[in-house]
């Protein structure tokens, strides 16, 4: 017997090489298959000498056609089975677990997210995303996961094409309609070559060791408490099938119709992986509602302290590098200017506060003021001298992208050719990424030397009202050289400036939880 199986395995390498005896071999391989048939306990399935398939074959398909149906149809109610992963889930879930679960359903995140003020409900779906990690133990996770794979593997079976299959053992086969005997006659076998192909790669995975009893549960549960499936039925169909599986006449049927010694089928194995995509999903929503309602927070505080600065909260100074542009280049999937509102913001103020307002009280302060000590207006000078001169460089930085720019026209070819080379997409990328760096490196020196000055201003305003004055002498001089109170203008000054600086700090913050 081990000679003769040694000689099979000699004559498929044979006829896999392709050597001249192939076809010779070939023949002893179906020769020996049909050989086979003859001695399986199915062999009534297959008819040799006519390669027809025998009515009781379709006798087989139609007992598990009549067992299925209800489940046929019940599957293919994408509304009843939507919740199958939830219920799943559900059924290994501990009272922690499923508390947790309740929390963050979409109805219930609406609700929460409704009724508490965003810093409460904020840190409440962190500690939420939090408990997610801990939710499952390893073993859950395997014990969820082989179940959902056994009901995948249930649904994709009961979606096989029986009827159509069945229809060609009798045409006037009615679906659904079990009140009549069908007459099944004898087909040829080479009809329904890829029926039994299909077929045996959904029946494959259907293991009657598997647990049958939490599948049908879950279906029962998705079905209001009605069982799909008598459990006793479905696991006697799931011996009978096994056993035909087991027998391997199916597979030599197909072997012999296509005259094929070496053909398999390639079975449907589903691996869903239904606890780790779930946790992966159900962070990404929370996250998604965090980074709303954290956006939504910082639409309103940007829009307060722009408003508090300039009487207005549209401001667009930058011809390029602003947030329009930058959304030209996100809808191809590509980076955008990060901190484009952070640097139009910045060189509004520059305009209009700095050069203006900030510099001429500078220049009171600075050169007509008697300071108690020659050092110690130095550094607010040092400040301001950088301040004046980063207004050119910011507007380097926006020019750069004009059609006669550095970047500009390198970044208009690329974009042209984006759609048939995206190679393009990296190139693009690095050099608005360049620039973002830029805008960053801009908006973080601007922010330092306006603390200085912030300081300087706080001190001097604090300064103002001693008697006698420790930091400048001659403040009642210096209300000559303005036109309106030195003492207002440092607290106005002051505060747009503080203000500045929380915009900075909310600019160059990452939004992402």
């Amino acid at each position: 017997m081990a000679e003769d199986l040694t000689n099979k395995v000699t004559k498929v390498f044979s006829f896999l090489s392709g050597d001249n005896a192939s076809d010779s071999d070939k023949k002893v391989l179906l020769k020996q298959i049909l050989k086979d048939i003859s001695q399986n306990k199915y062999r009534n399935f297959y008819k040799i000498r006519s390669e027809e398939l025998d009515p009781s074959l379709a006798v087989f398909f139609y007992d598990i056609y009549k067992l299925i149906y209800p489940a046929q149809l019940f599957v293919q109610d994408m509304i009843k089975t939507s919740r199958l992963k939830q219920f799943t889930l559900e059924i290994f879930m501990n009272k922690a677990a499923a508390d947790l679960s309740k929390r963050i359903t979409p109805d219930a995140l609406e609700e929460r997210v409704k009724n508490t003020l965003p810093k409460e409900i904020v840190q409440a779906l962190k500690e939420d995303i939090a408990g997610l990690s801990t939710m499952f133990a390893d073993h859950q996770i395997k014990a969820i996961d082989q179940c959902y794979d056994l009901l995948m593997a249930f649904i994709q079976f009961v979606n096989f094409g029986f009827f159509p299959l069945l229809q060609k053992f009798d045409s006037k086969l009615v679906e659904g309609n079990f009140n009549f005997e069908p007459q099944f006659e004898t087909i040829k076998a080479e009809f329904i070559v890829q029926d039994i192909n299909d077929f045996l790669a959904v029946a494959h995975p259907i293991d009657p060791a598997g647990d049958w009893k939490t599948v049908l549960g879950i279906l029962k549960l998705s079905r209001n408490g009605q069982d799909l499936i008598a459990q006793e039925q479905w696991l006697k169909m799931l011996t009978a099938l096994r056993d035909i599986m087991q027998s391997n006449i199916l597979s030599q049927i197909n072997q012999i119709s296509l005259k094929n010694p070496i053909w398999e089928y390639k079975p449907k194995i589903p691996n869903e992986q239904l606890v780790e995509n779930w946790l992966e999903a159900k962070q990404i929503q929370i996250k998604s509602i965090i980074n709303k309602i954290v956006g939504n927070q910082r639409s309103i505080q940007i829009n307060t302290l722009v408003n508090a600065i300039f009487g207005t909260t549209e401001i667009s100074r930058l011809q390029y590098y602003n947030v329009k542009i930058s959304d030209v280049y996100i809808k191809k999937g590509l980076e955008g200017f990060i901190y484009a509102e952070g640097l139009n913001v910045l060189s509004a103020f520059m305009t209009d506060f700095l050069h203006k307002e900030i510099h001429e009280l500078s220049d009171i302060l600075l050169i007509r003021g008697q300071w108690t000590s020659a050092n110690a207006s130095l550094q607010m000078s040092e400040a301001m001298h950088q301040l004046l001169d980063m207004s050119s460089r910011i507007n380097e930085v926006d020019e750069s992208l004009a059609e006669d720019g550095d970047k500009g026209p390198r970044l208009k070819a690329a974009m042209l050719r984006i759609d048939r080379d995206k190679t393009q997409s990296r190139y693009i990328n690095s050099i608005i990424e360049g620039l973002n760096e830029e805008a960053l490196a801009l908006i973080n020196s601007a922010s330092q030397a306006f603390i200085v000055i912030g300081k300087y201003l706080k001190n001097l305003i604090e300064d103002y009202p001693k008697k006698p004055s420790e930091i400048i002498f001659n403040w009642k001089e210096l209300g000559y050289f303005s036109k309106t109170s030195i003492f207002e203008r440092m607290n106005d000054d002051y505060k747009k400036i503080n203000y500045l600086i929380q915009l900075m700090l909310i600019f160059t913050r990452s939004q992402e939880v």
